[in-house]
């Protein structure tokens, strides 16, 4: 019987982290192995081109390299069209991932974000750290 894929919905956090450090490489054999789904919305694609464009970060992110993760996302990700607006977490620049969590059935929100990472689980899905996250996969 084939095993279940993890859905996942990465924070822009985490990706721009994943990015620079290179750290959690382990990430990536996931994706390939099909052990995971990315999950993502055209708006947390939006907040990602964003903050890849912000005067300190820009020089990590040239536009191949935004190009190429673009590609990554086509690969691997599943694009959902989030319907849902929830509103119920204390910053309310997150709430846009409770709803993409929602729509989804996203297994996991991986995130750095404290105003996430207190509400621990929305619905199916758990809020939690990367290094949670790679220890659960491990």
């Amino acid at each position: 019987m084939a095993q279940k894929k993890l859905k996942v919905i990465l924070d822009t956090n985490i990706w721009i982290s994943f990015l620079i450090t290179k750290t959690y490489l382990r990430l990536d054999q996931y994706l390939i192995n099909g052990k995971i789904k990315l999950i993502f919305s055209e708006e947390l694609l939006t907040e990602f081109l964003e903050v890849t464009k912000r005067p300190k970060l820009k020089a990590y992110f040239s536009p191949e390299n935004v190009s190429d993760l673009i590609e990554y996302f086509n690969s691997y990700a599943q694009l959902i069209n989030v319907k849902s607006n929830i509103k119920i977490c204390r910053d309310p620049k997150d709430n846009f991932l409770l709803s993409l969590a929602k729509d989804s059935n996203a297994d996991y929100l991986v995130t750095g974000d404290k105003d996430l990472l207190v509400i621990e689980k929305f619905g199916t899905t758990i809020i939690l750290t990367i290094e949670n996250f790679m220890k659960l996969l491990t």
